[in-house]
């Protein structure tokens, strides 16, 4: 099946966030729901996430390659990456029509907010670990669940349904970095979005071989669960779901 052109493509990866809220409509989580739960966020970026469930009662971990950098990098980096990321959406604005990109750029910008308030108390508290996929640096089953948001098939090639040109992660990487995340997860692993970044939107290819590799074996059971974040316009939005895939087991240690 041939894939149809992006409706985005960018040149290099962008840092910005999300709230809390954004990962409720992603994955359909509460924060009241992981009460008790030791999570990871990779990778998180300047989401706020992470600093809404720790002021929660949450024991959550944060993890992005671009921890290394001051809280004044970070902010300058994510505040040009906003508008660099509006101004490539804005130039596709037909696919775009359910988003009002002004309210989506000050959400961003609340995320990172958020982020910033809590990061430096954060990375001396070891809740803000600078590390990247597909190895981490963790023990095996390290924390209950675990939320993976727009890098997965997001940052994949345009030609693959993802969006960035020359991108470095190929089906191999998407197999290794799954692969990681699932070794450090004891229950449930959630990953958003699932589909291309096409109009109409299908199911990333990638995802789909991986589940079919994991739905054979008698570890792990997959399933999409109905997500209520925007993409864009409705042809955009088909199939939007997240995967989450749930160990059969919580005593099996090795993927």
């Amino acid at each position: 099946m041939q894939m149809s052109a992006p409706t985005l493509r960018l040149d290099a990866m962008q840092f910005f966030g999300r709230l809390a809220s954004d990962y409720h409509a992603m994955f359909g989580i509460t924060l009241a729901a992981l009460r008790g739960q030791r999570i990871l966020d990779c990778p998180s970026g300047p989401c706020s996430f992470v600093a809404e469930a720790v002021a929660a009662g949450i024991d959550a971990v944060g993890v992005d390659p671009l921890y290394i950098h001051t809280h004044a990098e970070l902010r300058e980096r994510c505040e040009s990456d906003i508008a660099g990321t509006i101004k490539a959406m804005s130039a596709h604005g037909d696919h775009y029509s359910a988003l009002d990109l002004i309210t989506y750029a000050d959400s961003k910008r609340a995320a990172l907010h958020g982020f910033l308030a809590d990061y430096e108390i954060g990375r001396a508290a070891n809740r803000y670990i600078a590390a990247s996929l597909p190895l981490l640096p963790f023990a095996d089953q390290s924390f209950d669940q675990t939320f993976s948001a727009h890098l997965l098939v997001t940052y994949s090639s345009p030609e693959s349904g993802g969006i960035l040109t020359n991108s470095p992660f190929t089906e191999q990487w998407h197999q290794a970095a799954l692969t990681e995340l699932l070794r450090v997860t004891k229950r449930v692993l959630h990953v958003y979005p699932t589909t291309t970044r096409t109009s109409p939107a299908r199911r990333h290819p990638y995802l789909e071989h991986i589940v079919a590799r994991l739905q054979v074996s008698d570890e792990w059971k997959c399933r999409y669960e109905l997500s209520t974040y925007h993409r864009g316009d409705p042809a955009q939005n088909l199939l939007n779901a997240s995967l989450v895939i749930e160990r059969v087991s919580p005593d099996h240690a090795t993927v």
